[in-house]
């Protein structure tokens, strides 16, 4: 198992809809200033899952993968509660083109950029 996150990566937040995009290891820190549960969980852009240790200063590989279908899933959630139409629809080739999509904060469908 990988130890070190690979980059873009996810802040999946426990118990809301809300995600934060972590592009690299300086924007990860700066979300580590937030509180930052055991129960919250960073996925990166290989599908491995963190978890937080000491609010978020250290993460520590939790020995699981994030199916791509289920990061989808949180990725629907995340722009339906911003009011996003069509969510159900996204489709993703990979990861890292799921995690791109919160880069700008809006989903674009690919082609219609």
């Amino acid at each position: 198992m990988t130890t070190y996150i690979n980059y873009p990566a996810l802040l999946i937040w426990q118990g809301d809809d809300e995600l934060s995009y972590a592009p690299d290891s300086a924007s990860l820190k700066v979300l580590s200033e937030n509180l930052i549960t055991e129960d919250d969980v960073l996925v990166d852009s290989q599908g491995v899952c963190w978890m937080s240790q000491d609010g978020g200063q250290y993460w520590q590989p939790s020995g699981q993968t994030m199916p791509l279908d289920q990061l989808v899933a949180h990725i629907q959630a995340h722009y339906a509660q911003l009011d996003q139409c069509c969510v159900g629809k996204m489709q993703f080739k990979d990861r890292a083109a799921a995690m791109a999509s919160l880069a700008g904060g809006k989903y674009v469908p690919s082609g219609k950029e």
